[in-house]
């Protein structure tokens, strides 16, 4: 699992270029389908902030689904909380119509993290295989946050117009990747009286939503700034408390769409029926919330019980294009009194069109009514895979047919394996094909349920010597050196039909790995470079494969490169039992170099032996 970066900053400026740091962390699910920013001052989404992520290369994602796809749904979200108390009506906000966010000082983002040192991002997992596995996580990449609208970095300063109601939220997410649930982000907020003002009255709690789809490939760079927001249509469906949006055609690459939908409210240990509260639905165009407006005028959009038009074709055919910006909320919550708390739960839900969407929302809210026992494909293996020259051996672990289900209860249903090699690292991509299956027959089943047949293969051999002894081994012989793959065994079980559930397998991407066939290290032979000549245009001139490799090559060496008239271009150092090395093209002056004859050599640092050899390359 790729390495998480926890970003500390403390002017968390969206859409400008300034960035200064501080404490505040913010994090990205990967695991399933969505990849939803995650905040520790009661944001959801990053507004396309212009961060790279130095693990993909790529934007940081603000609320993409489906997952790699580049389409967008969230600009940004957050927590909103009104209350009357001994010091008047007052409305907290995590969120509102604007710009720049400094949280815990602009006007209207009103929480932030405490001052504590380490007060981040903290992530868990349900995952054996994960770095973050701890046995109280609920899902298989938890992200825990806490935060404050009266604690704030600057002691005693607030935030310009804010009137703390002396609130601690403690802020939990969920995710999981199994096939029914995994367009889900289960966001949970604990929102506690800590006194500060006393009692509160008349509570009343909403979840502020930018929702706007739009595609980055579509849109192209500087994704933020440009009009993909002038596009929105907004929906709301009472019957089960979802505000949702979807483009209006214009981006036909932007074809998801995705929503929040409020799945309960509990206080103390009791879940309190939804229906039991009035719940309003507003919108407003863009600024109509901007961070002066006055908290009365928020306390009434929270708690006035209206439910506003759907912005749909219709809508915009007969009125301005509003641009708008939607709100759930619900109340009142009589008492809040010092000490007290009040947790409510919502999910961010995606879907390939409405059908979709509404069945990945009765998910979510199975899911909470469940408390999040959920039915659970077999954890995946853990993974490796060997180069060798023209084929790969992947070696995986048994661990799998121990595991029992949560639900039901401790049952062991597992079934068996399957191998998949791709040639992307995007899971839906179509270059990914199943390598193999594998189940286990009646007479080695371990499982507690009747065994479903399956195609009865039995399992792979298993390795004998070496350091993978004892684990499964199989060998992919249609590759090519040099080119890139990705493989991933994941494993299935026997179904739930009471559940109306099929077989379920584990992700794919929860033992991703990239694997580069090529030769092994070596001092014997002659060192050779492919492709040669090199011709731009060529399957190999692409921005993942524009390299020249060399293999061959001792274990412990370096590389010369020099042009035609002897002058040095780029110098490579390689130490690896791999014994392949590329090279981008570029010279050490980072340089693209010209078409032409090239000389290489490369000396044996272990031996201090010689070996020389020419490529041409063809731009």
């Amino acid at each position: 699992m790729r390495k998480r970066i926890l970003f500390m900053v403390s002017l968390f400026i969206l859409a400008s270029t300034k960035i200064e740091a501080k404490t505040d962390a913010f994090q990205y699910t990967d695991i399933g389908n969505v990849r939803l920013t995650i905040t520790n001052f009661g944001m959801l989404g990053n507004g396309f902030t212009r961060y790279i992520d130095p693990a993909t290369g790529q934007p940081y994602p603000s609320g993409e689904y489906p997952k790699g796809s580049g389409i967008e749904h969230i600009y940004r979200a957050g927590l909103w909380v009104g209350a009357k108390s001994s010091i008047g009506t007052h409305v907290t906000t995590g969120v509102v119509d604007a710009v720049s966010v400094t949280p815990g000082s602009t006007e209207g983002f009103e929480f932030a993290p405490s001052p504590a040192p380490g007060d981040t991002v903290i992530e868990k997992s349900s995952l054996l295989i994960s770095p973050y596995y701890t046995p109280d996580a609920i899902s298989e990449q938890d992200f825990y946050a806490t935060y404050y609208d009266y604690q704030y970095f600057t002691g005693d300063t607030l935030p310009p117009n804010h009137n703390p109601l002396g609130l601690k939220v403690r802020q939990r997410s969920y995710v999981w990747s199994y096939s029914y649930i995994d367009d889900v982000v289960i966001i949970s907020y604990t929102i506690i009286n800590d006194g500060i003002v006393g009692d509160l009255d008349s509570v009343y709690i909403g979840l502020y939503a930018e929702l706007a789809t739009g595609s980055r490939e579509f849109w192209g760079d500087d994704f933020g700034r440009t009009p993909y927001f002038q596009h929105k249509r907004l929906f709301f469906d009472s019957s089960s408390v979802f505000i949702y949006e979807k483009n209006d055609g214009y981006d036909f690459l932007a074809t998801s769409m995705a929503g929040f939908k409020l799945l309960g409210i509990v206080k103390d240990t009791t879940k309190l029926p939804v229906d039991s509260f009035t719940i309003s639905f507003n919108w407003w165009n863009w600024r109509g919330m901007s961070g002066s407006v006055a908290d009365s005028i928020r306390y009434v959009v929270l708690s006035n019980g209206e439910i506003d038009p759907n912005v749909d074709d219709d809508y915009c055919q007969t009125h301005e294009y509003p641009d708008p910006i939607g709100m759930i909320s619900f109340g009142p919550i009589i008492h809040l009194n010092a000490g007290d708390s009040i947790t409510v739960v919502f999910a961010f839900v995606g879907g390939m069109d409405e059908t979709s969407l509404m069945q990945n929302a009765f998910w979510a809210q199975k899911a909470f009514d469940a408390n999040y026992v959920l039915p659970a494909p077999p954890p995946s293996p853990q993974l490796v895979g060997i180069p060798q020259s023209r084929k790969v051996i992947l070696y995986f672990d048994n661990s799998p047919e121990f595991a029992r289900d949560p639900s039901p209860p401790n049952l062991r249903d597992f079934e068996g394996y399957r191998i998949y090699r791709g040639l992307s690292p995007q899971l839906d991509d179509t270059t990914w094909t199943l390598l193999a299956e594998f189940d286990k027959t009646p007479e080695d089943t371990i499982q507690d349920v009747d065994h479903s047949g399956g195609y009865n293969t039995g399992m792979p051999p298993i390795e004998t010597e070496g350091a993978y002894s004892g684990w499964y081994k199989f060998i992919d012989s249609g590759v090519k050196n040099g080119f890139t793959y990705y493989y991933a065994v994941t494993s299935y079980d026997v179904g739930n039909p009471q559940l109306g559930l099929p077989s379920l397998e584990s992700s794919k991407g929860l033992n991703l790995i990239k694997v580069i066939p090529g030769t092994p290290a070596t001092s014997e032979g002659e060192v050779g470079v492919y492709p040669n000549p090199y011709y731009t245009k060529s399957v190999w001139d692409t921005p993942q494969e524009r390299v020249i490799r060399f293999y061959n090559l001792p274990r412990n060496c370096t590389i010369y490169i020099l042009n035609e008239a002897g002058d040095l271009v780029k110098t490579i150092k390689h130490e690896s039992d791999y014994g392949e090395e590329t090279w981008n093209l570029l010279s050490d002056k980072d340089q693209p170099v010209a078409t032409g004859l090239y000389i290489f050599v490369v000396r044996d640092e272990d031996t201090g032996k010689i070996k020389k050899g020419k490529f041409l390359i063809i731009k």
